[in-house]
């Protein structure tokens, strides 16, 4: 993902020529709220469920405003859930950078005890940890060490390019291949439940960070090993979770008679502008 990148999918977002310098903090923003209208360009944004890709959502837009030119704000991983921002349109799938560019917020379950090929429950374990599970205190005090700008390694299985080809696509074939670590920016990594073996931690970060990565370098720290089981993204740049719509409202219409595409035509409340913060839809 400028977020955690979809093993197996890459990005979908479908560009446009370069616009004209207007940011997509003046455009359109959809939530439930409108789904009773036709739907047209703008930014739609979408509450994934686990168990689907973000081109699978992207195809249920698609679908619904009959607009081919449609592509996501930033992959999620099919086991992810959460914000998904969807671009509709041309002058708006052109606004993916920038879009993309933005900060995030997630929502991590790490299980300590063991790692895998993946660095989340869809993978095989390829260890296990040494040293008895942390308590509370040692967990909070091991995640201060990875707030700041740090050096990361991409997992095996995403979407970074290698020699033109993802990642995945060599570790598919039995030749992972590692790229040198990258920096990416931490802005906070809070504890926010420990049920052994299961951690919630909360983090905030910048561009290109990945939380599986998170997730094996903190369990390696800690001698236990680790891994994601579940990941929420909360917010992407001045977006929030609260204000998307939850996916089975979209498909649920997909399979009625579409309704004409014409712009977006959304409440004052919904449209998100560069001096006003963004509350819940």
């Amino acid at each position: 993902m400028s977020d955690d990148t979809e093993c197996g999918q890459e990005l979908d977002c479908a560009r446009g020529d370069s616009g004209s310098g207007e940011s997509f903090l003046h455009k359109p923003v959809a939530s439930a709220s409108v789904l009773g209208q036709p739907l047209g360009p703008g930014i739609l944004l979408v509450d994934k469920p686990a168990g689907i890709s973000s081109a699978r959502v992207v195809d249920v837009v698609r679908r619904v405003t009959g607009i081919k030119r449609t592509g996501h704000g930033g992959t999620l991983d099919p086991f992810a859930t959460g914000l998904l921002p969807v671009l509709v349109g041309r002058e708006f799938t052109r606004e993916a950078d920038d879009l993309l560019a933005g900060d995030k917020e997630y929502l991590l379950t790490i299980r300590f005890g063991s790692e895998t090929d993946t660095c989340d429950l869809t993978g095989a374990v390829v260890a296990r940890g040494a040293s008895p599970l942390p308590d509370a205190a040692t967990i909070r005090s091991a995640l201060e060490a990875f707030v700041g700008v740090l050096q990361q390694e991409a997992p095996a299985y995403s979407a970074l390019k290698h020699q033109g080809k993802p990642l995945y696509w060599y570790a598919r074939r039995g030749e992972p291949v590692i790229k040198p670590p990258r920096a990416v920016r931490i802005d906070s990594a809070e504890l926010i439940e420990w049920l052994a073996p299961d951690a919630v931690v909360r983090v905030a970060c910048g561009k290109g960070a990945y939380m599986r990565s998170l997730a094996r370098d903190l369990g390696r720290v800690l001698g236990c090993c680790g891994h994601l089981v579940a990941l929420r993204r909360t917010v992407v740049g001045p977006f929030r979770v609260e204000q998307a719509t939850p996916l089975w409202h979209l498909e649920r219409r997909a399979t009625a008679p579409r309704l004409p595409a014409t712009r977006l035509d959304v409440p004052k409340a919904c449209v998100v502008r560069s001096d006003e913060s963004a509350g819940p839809g």
